[in-house]
């Protein structure tokens, strides 16, 4: 989803819509985890290149 997209939900939340601010918030939810998965692969991946170093 766009930050425009985020932005918009986050506007139409703070004056009321409680559907958009649910939206906002499993919109938020889905980032947080793609962001830890791409962290987990990197940790990973930094790791099999130490190991195959040794």
């Amino acid at each position: 989803m766009a930050t425009d997209k985020l932005t918009a939900l986050l506007t139409r939340a703070a004056n009321g819509d409680a559907d958009a601010a649910a939206a906002f918030l499993r919109a938020r939810a889905v980032r947080a985890r793609a962001a830890e998965r791409v962290t987990s692969s990197a940790r990973a991946a930094a790791l099999r290149m130490i190991r195959t170093d040794w």
